[in-house]
């Protein structure tokens, strides 16, 4: 008897070390990559030289010794870089100093894909080989991009640049991922509730306390450089004159009809947006959805319902849409098995792309014109005008007169979604990048009908809603906070397998 007690007592003791040791462990990683984040955002007002090396030397070395805290770095980057940005506003010097300090996640992304791939390619002979097809998948979609991002230069110039980092960044980050979690047992579980926590931390004060939240991270200088103070553009004069509603000051400008859409402005709802500590409403959507997706689907019920409470406030269809859906296709998943929910969401989503199409024509809306432009072009263009042509970052997008593109049916060139964009960009290609992420997800997929995990099965139901949201939405797959995150999430899932050899007995049990 005193034996046993003695063992459990044992037993209790280690189980809150290893409590404490992972809870000692998350911290460190947050720590590093906070420090990763602001550090050259901070050096960067010194000299923007001293900054870009920073986030490229600290990157790399952190992606070479502490591979997992680069990671979260990344994605702590995507969702809080703005916000540091903000604070520091003040001090950026002008609208390209701007442009050139936002950019600093990718900075971070291509200093740890650097410094990963060189690690692999100085032990290829030993790589695990179930890393294989999708390492020869997506570096051959990278090649095809970089070519057209060279055709597309000559052309656009830094538009092109633009492009190039929103089209390549999930793949980077999928390769990132794959390649870290199938050499090394990675737990990041804890570090992603925590960045959940912080967007509904930010989420929160933004919704409550408003102009305090424009106060306290000088909300007012960041969107003053971001589109232009109002007495140099008069963009409020110009609302004013165009919808007769008049606004008094920034926050009036967040205000938007219910979900931003015509059909329900008949119903007088108002909402303001969040933007969150991104700076962005729909990124911030997406965020919301990746981290209460994550959440749910790990069994965090009370953080995922906050998460899930923060999309809704941010008032964006496609993410709301999204959640829906992979709730939809997990209970198909539970009762009828991986293949039937699988089969069953792609289903929906062919019904969710021909309603939305034949709807969204019919109103008139935005995005469905722009994806018509794409559609339309293609046949007269197979082959591309290049990465960086159309899109809503062109510089042509501010000559759009959108009610001839309304009563015309679509837009002068693509824009509004990431599907008409790519194929305006990359021609016949586009298909090929697209087709890349259908067979990521049918691989996720497959695994969790081997291992039966909820999180599986979410992660490729979510990436497929994704990629089927890319026809309505520009942020979609251009958002580092929306197909990116839901790559990584695929990275993460199938590099594990291929560590524990699920993979490799998959393969040989359809061979």
């Amino acid at each position: 008897m005193t034996d046993h007690a003695s063992s459990s007592a044992i037993s209790a003791d280690a189980g809150w070390f290893d409590t404490l040791a992972r809870l000692l462990d998350t911290a460190v990683i947050l720590a590093v990559a906070a420090a990763m984040v602001v550090t050259p955002l901070l050096l960067h007002i010194l000299h923007p030289a001293v900054g870009i090396a920073a986030a490229f030397v600290l990157t790399a070395v952190c992606a070479w010794r502490m591979p997992q805290a680069a990671i979260v770095a990344i994605v702590l980057s995507f969702l809080c870089q703005n916000l540091v940005v903000s604070l520091l506003a003040n001090h950026v010097r002008d609208a390209d100093d701007f442009d050139i300090i936002r950019g600093y996640n990718f900075f971070m992304l291509v200093a740890a894909w650097a410094a990963i791939a060189l690690q692999l390619a100085g032990t290829w002979l030993q790589r695990n080989r179930a890393l294989d097809p999708y390492l020869k998948v997506t570096v051959a979609v990278i090649a095809v991009i970089g070519v057209y991002f060279l055709f597309g230069y000559v052309r656009t110039g830094i538009t092109a640049i633009v492009y190039l980092r929103n089209i390549v960044t999930p793949l980077l980050l999928f390769q990132i991922c794959l390649v870290v979690f199938s050499r090394q047992e990675v737990r990041l579980g804890q570090a992603l509730s925590a960045l959940a926590g912080i967007a509904i931390l930010c989420g929160v004060i933004e919704f409550l306390f408003r102009d305090f939240w424009l106060s306290a991270t000088n909300g007012q200088a960041f969107w003053d450089i971001s589109g232009g103070a109002n007495w140099a553009t008069l963009e409020f004069d110009k609302a004013a004159r165009e919808t007769g509603i008049v606004a008094t000051g920034l926050a009036d400008t967040f205000k938007i009809d219910f979900f931003n859409s015509p059909l329900l402005a008949g119903y007088g709802i108002e909402v303001m947006r969040l933007f969150g500590p991104n700076m962005h409403a729909i990124s911030f959507a997406y965020a919301s959805c990746f981290f209460s997706i994550f959440s749910l689907y790990r069994g965090r019920f009370g953080l995922a319902a906050l998460l899930a409470v923060l999309l809704v406030l941010t008032n964006a269809k496609g993410p709301l849409i999204i959640y829906i859906l992979v709730a939809c296709g997990w209970v198909a998943f539970r009762l009828f098995g991986a293949r039937f929910a699988f089969i069953s969401i792609c289903m929906a989503l062919l019904a969710y792309a021909a309603l939305g199409t034949v709807i969204g024509l019919d109103i008139g809306d935005y995005h469905v014109i722009g994806l018509m432009a794409g559609v339309l072009d293609f046949p007269t263009n197979p082959i591309g005008w290049g990465i960086g042509s159309g899109g809503n970052l062109s510089p042509d997008f501010t000559t759009i007169d959108w009610s001839a593109a309304q009563g015309a049916g679509r837009t002068p060139f693509a824009v509004e979604s990431s599907v008409a964009v790519l194929l305006h960009q990359l021609g016949i290609f586009a298909f090929a990048i697209v087709a890349s992420y259908v067979w990521i997800a049918w691989r996720v997929m497959s695994l969790a009908r081997i291992t039966g995990t909820d999180l599986h099965a979410a992660a490729a139901l979510g990436l497929m809603c994704v990629v089927a949201n890319g026809l309505f939405q520009e942020e979609a797959y251009f958002a580092p906070l929306a197909l990116a995150l839901f790559l990584a999430l695929a990275g993460m899932v199938l590099g594990a397998a291929a560590r524990n050899g699920i993979e490799t007995s998959w393969r040989a049990s359809n061979s």
